[in-house]
Order: structure tokens, then C-alpha cells, then sequence
């Protein structure tokens, strides 16, 4: 095992055993003082102090890789512009992060470019890449809550409100639809995009009928009860992740 592949393990490690947030940034700082050649534990440590609600350190935290940025074994300009935007050269954060999404992928990069356009004061931009970003993945409508530390650390009162208003608009559209056509956006999206990524060797599941559906959806909510109780067997929760996967029932059904 390379330094590389240790780094990435005492990475995992840091949060996979760590007791609570605090216990995970005293592993990481060692995983920092051990590898300080790579930049990526840095970044999970100014996550976990947004986490917290420590701002300011967080901050610090990324002052410091934009410090060390021309050290680092390599960089990763998604996290680069995040950091970027947290010490408020919006400029450079938009530039890294536009640049990143030109050749790599992150599921919230776009997003970020958003948050940035907002931080610049165009509200118009933010507007049109969030729309760009959210619509890729309508998934994303339900995931607002899962921001909020990155919202409440970057804006003020005024500004979270607005984007919780834009956020609440495509929310109320994906979920007031009907839950049939919602799933069939859904499967177009993620298996789509499955087989344009190359994933040559994902089983993708044949696309449920109406009715097929119907019939699914009546034995994933039944399970699902049972589930919340405690009330099945091994079999049962078995059919209930599996119905879970194939019904997207945690965007279609909450």
C-alpha cells in the first residue's frame, strides 16, 4: 500500500471510527500531520467544523490549503474553489470551479458555482446555474436541508431566504407531481445518465408500467410500516430495500 492509498485509508478511518465531530478532526489533524502532502483531509477537517457551526475555524481551515495549494502531491479544484469561496475571492472561485466542471465531476459543484454567483451579488446567475444544476438530478429538489451548513455559514438572514425560496419552488413542483410521472423522470434521469457515464456493467431494471408501479408502490408502503415497527423478518427487509431502490421511494414517497 502506497502513502496514497494509507492517506485515503486513515481518511476513512477518521470518520468512520471517531466517537462525534470533535473525536473526527483530532484523527484527521493526524492524518494531516502524517500525510501533509495531500490536501484532502484538510478539506473533510473544514467540513467538520461547519458541521459544528464553527465558521471561523473553517475559514482558517481553508485559507490554510489555498496557503499550501502549490505543496500539495495534487489539488482538487472542486474543494479549492470552496475554498476560494468561504475566504471571499469569489473571482478565483468562480474561475476554479467553472474550470473543474470542464474535467471532472462532483455531485455539488454546480451548486457551489451558484453559491458563488450569489456571494458576487448576481442573482440572476445564481438563479440560472442553480436551475442548470438542480435540474440534472431532480433529486436535488429534496435535498435543501442537507446544505444547510454550507447556507448558514456563506449567507446572511436575507440572502438564505431567498435561496430557500428558489429551493422551495422546484420542491413544491417535483413533489405536488403525480408520483407515477415523477418516478419516470426519475429512471430517465438516473439510468440515462448511468449509461452515458459508461457504466457498462450497471443491471438496470426494466421501466415499471402504471400499473406495475401501483402494484409495487402498495407492497413498498405495507413493508415499509412494518419496517417502521420493527415488525418484519430478514426476507421482508430485504423486499423493502430492494422496493426502496427501485421505486426511488426516498424522493417519491419522503
Amino acid at each position: 500500500m502506497d502513502r496514497e492509498e494509507k492517506c485515503k485509508a486513515d481518511r476513512h478511518n477518521a470518520w468512520d471510527k471517531s466517537k462525534n465531530v470533535q473525536d473526527r478532526i483530532k484523527r484527521l489533524e493526524k492524518v494531516v500531520s502524517e500525510y501533509p502532502e495531500y490536501m484532502t483531509a484538510l478539506s473533510d477537517i473544514a467540513v467538520s467544523y461547519l458541521e459544528i457551526g464553527d465558521t471561523e475555524i473553517a475559514i482558517k481551515t481553508y485559507q490554510k490549503i489555498i496557503n499550501l495549494k502549490d505543496t500539495f502531491e495534487s489539488v482538487w479544484d472542486n474543494d479549492l474553489g470552496i475554498a476560494y469561496l468561504f475566504t471571499n475571492d469569489i473571482e478565483k472561485a468562480i474561475e476554479t470551479l467553472e474550470e473543474f466542471n470542464l474535467h471532472g465531476y462532483d455531485y455539488d459543484n454546480g451548486l457551489f458555482i451558484a453559491f458563488a454567483y450569489l456571494k458576487k451579488g448576481d442573482r440572476k446567475r445564481f438563479e440560472e446555474q442553480f436551475d442548470k444544476w438542480i435540474s440534472e438530478d431532480l433529486e436535488k429538489s429534496f435535498e435543501q436541508y442537507e446544505h444547510r451548513e454550507y447556507i448558514n455559514a456563506l449567507f446572511n438572514k436575507k440572502e438564505t431566504k431567498f435561496i430557500e425560496k428558489i429551493w422551495n419552488k422546484y420542491y413544491k413542483k417535483y413533489s405536488n407531481m403525480d408520483p407515477y410521472k415523477l418516478y419516470c423522470e426519475l429512471y430517465k434521469q438516473h439510468y440515462i445518465r448511468s449509461k452515458t457515464d459508461d457504466e457498462d456493467d450497471i443491471n438496470i431494471p426494466a421501466k415499471l408500467s402504471r400499473a406495475e408501479f401501483e402494484e409495487l408502490k402498495t407492497e413498498y408502503l405495507y413493508l415499509d410500516r412494518k419496517a417502521m415497527f420493527g415488525d418484519t423478518d430478514d426476507a421482508g427487509y430485504e423486499r423493502w430495500f430492494e422496493l426502496k431502490d427501485l421505486l426511488f421511494a426516498d424522493v417519491i414517497f419522503g
